[in-house]
């Protein structure tokens, strides 16, 4: 693509899909809040050239940082027309806070790819959520699970029980905002986090809904520390304060609402802290860890980087989405008690205390 106007920002972008099947390869990114499907089929760029070549090192080497730049490159170059009359990069004064719903219900465009003597070209397509997916969070909220017990496709992970929902808000998600400050013009393409409810001061931190991060483990989490956080001022968490539903359906989660800590990550936090600091915020998160074990939740993802010190000082343990950070435990060991303690030694000698935990 050509060097952007002198008045343009930098433009946004976020890979939403990137998934290779057999000798295709399925792209979906948001460009300028814009979200495009491209599909790219290797029987369409035979022919003329070198196209079919390019996409074939592409494919068979996708996981490759460079690799995967130079693919992006060459995605949105067939695409440069297009995208500069459908997603224009904004000047700074024109840039916009949107709503969760509009961040997630954005103008939507597919295209394949084809080889056109020579010349990789984009054609446009009908774009179709049945065929060409949707990545929007959506959590069907049901009364009971009788009416799928028959289903053959049936996918636990899509619906989750109204009888088991906290008892916090429900706020619509046209109802949210992003909150912009501090955010680079790159970066509004991301999925939103800190979040201000329209019309007034509160901010939360929003978790999308995606099946592929935990996000009903952490719901149910959540809940369980709920229950316990109130009266026990050892479990310091960031607490679950709303859920966020779909506007033109109410029965359908798209994520939900945690307070906002405000603070930098033990991570940033310990590199000019004295270790009586450092000792401190270790004892507070083991504290927090054992509580934790004791109403049967594993933290599951012990690292520093998920550890918030909060204005007070004090260290907030964050993210119960089920992940796993390779080096810090053996992968058996994710999502078990051991693994969160071993996973407490690691993070203890990350941040340079010799000391054992848990």
């Amino acid at each position: 693509m050509e060097p952007l106007e002198a008045d343009a920002t930098t433009p946004s972008f976020c890979m939403l899909e990137l998934s290779v099947h057999g000798d295709d390869v399925v792209y979906a990114f948001l460009y300028n809040g814009t979200r495009f499907f491209v599909t790219i089929t290797a029987e369409k760029l035979e022919g003329e050239g070198e196209i079919l070549h390019q996409f074939n090192s592409f494919r068979e080497d996708i996981d490759d940082p460079d690799n995967m730049f130079l693919f992006e490159e060459w995605v949105l170059g067939a695409l440069d027309d297009f995208i500069r009359q459908a997603a224009p990069t904004r000047t700074a004064d024109a840039s916009k806070i949107n709503t969760l719903l509009e961040y997630f219900s954005p103008p939507t465009f597919a295209f394949k790819l084809v080889n056109k003597e020579g010349h990789l070209c984009a054609i446009q397509e009908c774009y179709d959520p049945d065929m060409h997916g949707d990545m929007s969070p959506r959590t069907q909220i049901v009364d009971s699970l009788v009416d799928f017990s028959g289903s053959h496709c049936f996918d636990p992970e899509e619906v989750i029980i109204r009888s088991t929902l906290p008892p916090v808000p429900v706020i619509s998600a046209s109802k949210l905002e992003r909150v912009t400050d501090g955010l680079r013009p790159e970066e509004l393409s991301d999925v939103p986090k800190k979040v201000r409810r329209t019309g007034t001061d509160e901010v939360f931190f929003f978790k999308a809904g995606f099946r592929e991060h935990g996000h009903l483990r952490e719901l149910e989490i959540l809940s369980k520390i709920n229950f316990s956080s109130y009266s026990d001022p050892s479990l310091r968490t960031s607490r679950l304060v709303g859920l966020v539903v779909w506007d033109d359906d109410v029965s359908c989660l798209m994520g939900f609402l945690l307070e906002y800590v405000e603070g930098e990550t033990l991570t940033l936090r310990t590199r000019n802290a004295s270790a009586a600091r450092k000792m401190k915020w270790m004892r507070q998160v083991e504290a927090t860890v054992k509580r934790l074990h004791q109403l049967g939740v594993v933290w599951g993802d012990a690292k520093p980087d998920n550890v918030i010190i909060n204005a007070e000082g004090d260290a907030i343990v964050v993210d119960f989405g089920g992940g796993y950070t390779p080096g810090y435990i053996d992968k058996e060991l994710q999502q078990t008690f051991q693994g969160d303690l071993i996973g407490l030694d690691q993070m203890a000698a990350e941040i340079g205390l010799r000391q054992r935990f848990g």
